[in-house]
């Protein structure tokens, strides 16, 4: 029975953990001499979606972060020193079959027997209980189905005379992703952007994962 509440305890926890934080991984590369400050402005990196109600609620969560960090905004792509290119995305999720195993007690406990015990004088009847050590194991399975969505942001940070130039010059680019049930961008859009500024602007080529508390719904 110990070692049964050892493994309950510990599937209730992983089912917690998953339901309250989003495991993320994220990568950065930057040249250099890359500071986080200047002026820059944010634009999608699909254009039609710039004047998307939705883009503009990122727009306005990258900006905040960036200013966090030392940018300050531009009013304007034609003033800015660097342009901030967002793009995110969701695929369409792969499904699979989860089998669950059901643990129980397979054999021991206590056993009842009862019978007739027949003789040259007669017969008789008895009962009686006898006590085992009871055994645990698996007593059988369930099945469930799930599917489970990769969601990513990205973000390149361009110098903005490049751009005027048409030889775009990189600064600065991330990736974050995560997976799970969330079928959703706008779900986990915040964990995702929160993992993207951890420690920003991170470790140069490095990718680092992080569980994110989860706050939205989905």
């Amino acid at each position: 029975m110990k070692y049964l509440k050892i493994i309950a305890l510990g599937l209730c926890a992983l089912y917690i953990t998953a339901c309250t934080s989003v495991h993320t991984k994220t990568t950065a590369f930057y040249t250099p001499a890359y500071a986080s400050s200047g002026s820059i402005f944010v634009i999608s990196a699909d254009a039609e979606k710039n004047n998307l109600l939705e883009f503009a609620s990122y727009k306005k969560k990258f900006e905040d972060k960036l200013v966090s960090y030392g940018y300050s905004i531009a009013t304007n792509a034609n003033d800015a020193e660097y342009i901030a290119i967002v793009a995110y995305g969701i695929d369409n999720g792969k499904s699979a079959v989860i089998s669950t195993p059901i643990f129980g007690q397979t054999g021991g406990g206590t056993t009842y027997s009862s019978g007739t015990v027949y003789g040259t004088g007669g017969s008789a009847s008895y009962s009686g209980s006898s006590y085992t050590m009871p055994t645990y194991g698996v007593v059988g399975s369930s099945t469930s189905s799930s599917t489970t969505y990769t969601r990513a942001i990205a973000l390149d940070i361009v110098d903005a005379n490049s751009l005027k130039a048409d030889q775009p010059k990189k600064v600065y680019e991330s990736r974050v992703k995560s997976s799970g049930s969330c079928s959703v961008i706008a779900g986990v859009f915040n964990e995702l952007l929160e993992a993207m500024f951890k420690g920003f602007p991170g470790d140069n080529g490095k990718t680092r994962s992080a569980q994110i508390p989860y706050k939205g719904q989905c």
